[in-house]
């Protein structure tokens, strides 16, 4: 395996700009997820990457090879597909074994190959069985094998599993976590996917308008997004914003909301104290906070200091896991969630207790994260 770098990357059509100006380092064995909206430019970087596409501007190395002018074939690596792109007429096997066979690789070393392909991927049993015999998981697997049996330097996958249903999708994600974990393998995926993006990254760049917003650890990214469209982007349900007026307090800073209970509008005053947020230059500014529904829930629910006050339920819905709960803070819906039990027995107002420590400040004009 070998390490990728993405130096200055651009890409043109004409006089119009997909991809402006992209840098990535990604380490040997390192996992990567392109994340991001249709159009954004993920798979237009990953064609660059693969050779599909040419690079305007910038440079792309494998380990210490510039690629840019490098046909396909010549660079090391495996791509897996949406659309599994299997041959019909031929075998698992033989779909499996195709690219080494057109290298010249001898039979024999073909056929070891590809069992031991097809045993890491719990397919040796299909091996005879033609595509049109298989399930959409077990097309995804054949399409993951032929790339694995040439053990490239780097895996490119395309949103493979975007054409599965749900219960396959998982199975997958599986599959390729363990995958990953086996071979140790240099790896770029793209998704417009957020749960397989955490689920899968080791690291992830986050798109928009052919820019990187973000690149980060899943867990940097879902704690401290770096602006408002990052915060919006990963997590479900999505963060509440909530748009407020930074005051100075007795004891330090608070910003001051509207929430509805029993039938009322209640004026309540959240402590931004102990937020390591800086807000000596927002005091009379408005302020965006964005709270994850997982920071707002029953009271009694929260280790260390929260905040606790009643508020309106509109609406709730019952995930069976738990119970999201949408509420009216500052005339805006805000999702919390809380636990299961709670999914028959709520009506009217309830006790939340908000985690105001866990929240993320942002800059209403520029939209970005208060360092």
């Amino acid at each position: 395996m070998a390490s990728l770098t993405i130096k200055n990357a651009v890409k043109r059509y004409g006089s119009v700009e997909v991809l402006k100006s992209v840098d990535i380092d990604l380490a040997d064995g390192e996992f990567l997820v392109l994340l991001g909206a249709s159009g954004c430019g993920k798979s237009t970087l990953l064609n660059m990457i693969a050779g599909l596409e040419s690079v305007t501007e910038g440079e792309i190395s494998i380990g210490d090879r510039i690629i840019n002018d490098v046909h396909p074939k010549d660079r090391d690596i495996a791509m897996v597909f949406q659309s599994y792109a299997l041959y019909p007429n031929m075998t698992v096997a033989k779909n499996i074994a195709f690219g080494l066979e057109m290298r010249g690789v001898p039979k024999a070393e073909r056929d070891t190959a590809v069992l031991d392909v097809a045993k890491v991927l719990k397919m040796d049993h299909l091996l005879d069985r033609k595509p049109s015999q298989l399930s959409g998981g077990q097309r995804q697997r054949v399409a993951m094998g032929r790339a694995l049996v040439r053990r490239p330097e780097v895996f490119l996958f395309d949103e493979p599993l975007s054409n599965l249903d749900a219960k396959l999708r998982l199975e997958m994600r599986t599959e390729i976590k363990r995958l990953h974990k086996r071979l140790n393998a240099t790896m770029v995926y793209v998704t417009h996917d957020q749960i397989e993006a955490l689920t899968l990254a080791d690291r992830i760049a986050i798109l928009k308008d052919g820019e990187i917003q973000q690149l980060a650890s899943p867990e940097e990214i879902y704690d401290r997004p770096v602006n408002m469209f990052v915060a919006g982007l990963v997590g479900s349900p999505p963060m509440n914003f909530i748009h407020a007026e930074v005051a100075r307090t007795d004891t330090g800073y608070g910003a001051e909301i509207t929430v509805r209970a029993n039938g009322t509008d209640n004026s309540v005053l959240l402590d931004l104290t102990n937020h390591p947020a800086d807000l000596s230059g927002f005091v009379g500014r408005e302020i965006v906070i964005g709270i994850r529904p997982e920071a707002i829930t029953q009271t009694g629910s929260h280790d260390g200091p929260t905040q606790c006050f009643a508020s309106e339920i509109d609406v709730t819905e019952a995930t069976g896991a738990d119970t999201l709960c949408i509420l009216n803070w500052n005339g805006k819906e805000v999702m919390a969630r809380i636990s299961s039990g709670y999914a028959r027995i709520i009506e009217g107002t309830m006790d939340f207790s908000v985690d105001i420590s866990r929240a993320s400040l942002f800059d209403p004009q520029s939209e970005m994260r208060i360092a």
